[in-house]
């Protein structure tokens, strides 16, 4: 839903009724996550999607019948389905979205914490006697069943269904953007800074070059940090999601950098520098005293190997090595036969 906040939030300032058809639940192959969210106003607007076009007119559908007065309901489209096979659900999945109204100040609400990056998830039954509504959960909400159920998941970031009982209640968290970080104000940072936020992440760039650190050279970051890197890395936030990318590949900054990543739980850590500077840096870090395990954290040289030279090309290349470090279940480990990208830089 994050995706279709700003829509919403302009709706009801016009005052329109809203219904949500939310995705709770996918088996096997399907095109949208659970949590993603097709909302239609009264005026027949829509924003969002839920599976990318194929089963959204009947969708579509089954919000203008709530949107009329009809009762909140949870509908399925898949492959053996025959009402999916009038629509179409061509992935061969299974997807169960829930069609309901959205208060406004569920709207309103959900909007000013996402603007502060606030922690907050909206929870609502979707099996039971009563299904439907929604009920907000921040991590301040006091102790209960359901809400410390939500709770768990809002502090992983992860959306799903919970089982209470005899009833089931879904959570979608919104937790704060997860956070990465970029040493070394260099061309490559700026297009791997650019990139992170694409991919959602509270972008930061660190160099203690303060003349380099600006807004004309990295226009539209989170934060740009002139401080020493492995200074400001050693007070900032970090956990499990955090990417730590360093970018200086120069030992004066990027052994006591990664002497200080290792140590934290950044869920990825990466180094660039060719395969010869690699091989030198890591020598220097054993040197230093880190251990086999810290060092086998580190993904050098940094990105997937796909012969990528540009600083465009070697973006992409850190990009999708981050996508598969966190999406393989096991982020803190760099597996030995972890392919890495061809490096210019010396």
């Amino acid at each position: 839903m994050r995706d279709v906040l700003d829509t919403l939030e302009r709706w009801i300032g016009e005052g329109r009724e809203i219904v949500a058809a939310t995705v709770i639940r996918t088996e096997r192959s399907a095109p949208r996550d659970p949590g993603a969210v097709l909302a239609v106003s009264e005026t027949g607007a829509v924003a969002g999607s839920v599976t990318g076009g194929c089963v959204e007119p009947a969708v579509y559908e089954e919000a203008q019948e709530v949107l009329a007065g009809g009762p909140p309901r949870l509908v399925s489209y898949g492959i053996a389905d025959e009402e999916a096979f009038d629509v179409g659900l061509p992935c061969g999945g299974t997807v169960h979205i829930f069609v309901d109204r959205l208060e406004s100040s569920v709207v309103q609400q959900l909007s000013e914490a996402v603007r502060v990056e606030s922690p907050i998830a909206l929870t609502f039954p979707i099996v039971g006697p009563r299904i439907g509504g929604g009920t907000l959960i921040t991590p301040d909400t006091p102790n209960g069943e359901a809400a410390d159920a939500a709770k768990q998941l809002l502090a992983r970031g992860e959306t799903a269904v919970v089982e209470l009982g005899g009833s089931e209640i879904f959570v979608s968290s919104f937790a704060p953007r997860p956070r990465m970080y970029v040493f070394g104000a260099i061309d490559f940072a700026s297009t791997v800074a650019s990139i992170g936020k694409f991919l959602g992440y509270h972008v930061t760039v660190c160099d203690a070059r303060a003349k380099f650190v600006t807004p004309e050279r990295f226009p539209g970051i989170d934060e740009l940090v002139a401080q020493w890197p492995d200074e400001f890395l050693a007070d900032a936030p970090i956990d499990e999601r955090t990417a730590i990318c360093v970018l200086t590949h120069d030992d004066r900054f990027d052994v006591p950098i990664l002497k200080v990543a290792v140590q934290t739980e950044a869920g990825y850590i990466g180094a660039m520098g060719s395969r010869r500077t690699t091989e030198k840096r890591l020598e220097r870090l054993k040197d230093e005293g880190l251990s086999e395990k810290a060092i086998e954290r580190i993904h050098a040289p940094i990105g997937l190997k796909i012969g990528a030279r540009s600083p465009e090309e070697v973006a992409v290349t850190i990009a999708a090595q981050i996508i598969q470090v966190f999406r393989s279940g096991s982020p803190r480990t760099s597996p030995s036969t972890q392919a890495a990208s061809t490096q210019a830089a010396g």
